[in-house]
């Protein structure tokens, strides 16, 4: 058991590889049983929708909070193969990188958080929709936002993580965040990529822009950071 421990300590970012993990397998057992939860675990608007007016007219009742604990579901099931590997590809860069820079369950807890805050814009965007929110995609964009806001913010060192071959300039990646969000915006605007959530997108990058300026409100520098954690 000590052996194992040993070894687990040294998977870099263990809640990020976690999720990912989670991520895949539940995409494999998906295609392997030829299962779609994203009709039962997915975040349907319409779904919610109905059951935000029964929280706030006090009828609340165990279906409705079953159907809001679906704001997180969401963030572990994925579409297709491209689906899966494009957001675990930018998950594992963008949170090994908060992980180093605020800690493993920051990053963790902000990938939730941005995760649930994307879900909850989209459903604002298309409160009727029965198309179930599906992916990490909102999640990631807020990892995005969260480093784009500690970059502007703190002196950060160069960064080496997969999938770069060398260190780049923070502000590359910094830029790279905003060139993303910012083709969101376009089709938002455009009404172009019918299937695809770029209400989660906007509203993760959003919620962790937010946090990220909060934290470097508070915190002058990475090293003061540190010390309070």
């Amino acid at each position: 058991m000590q052996h194992l421990l040993k070894q687990s300590r040294l998977v870099p970012h263990q809640p990020i590889v976690a999720v990912i993990v989670v991520c895949v397998v539940v995409f494999l057992v998906e295609e392997v049983f030829g299962l779609e939860l994203g009709f039962e675990y997915g975040a349907r608007p319409v779904e919610f929708t109905a059951a935000w007016r029964e929280f706030f007219s006090g009828n609340l009742t165990a279906a409705s909070l079953s159907v809001l604990a679906r704001l997180f579901t969401p963030l572990f099931l994925h579409g297709g193969p491209e689906h899966v590997l494009g957001n675990i590809v930018f998950l594992w860069a963008f949170g090994s990188l908060v992980s180093r820079l605020l800690g493993n369950w920051w990053a963790f807890g902000l990938f939730l958080l941005c995760g649930a805050a994307g879900n909850v814009t989209q459903i604002c965007m298309k409160p009727d929709s029965a198309i179930p929110i599906i992916g990490a995609s909102g999640g990631v964009a807020g990892l995005e936002g969260v480093y784009l806001g500690l970059a502007l913010r703190w002196s950060l060192p160069w960064p080496d993580v997969f999938p770069l071959a060398h260190p780049v300039p923070p502000g590359q990646l910094a830029l790279f965040a905003c060139i993303g969000i910012g083709f969101d915006l376009y089709s938002v605007a455009n009404v172009t990529g019918a299937g695809i959530a770029y209400g989660a997108h906007l509203g993760g990058f959003a919620s962790g822009l937010a946090v990220a300026l909060l934290v470097t409100t508070a915190f002058g520098a990475p090293e003061s950071w540190q010390r309070k954690r």
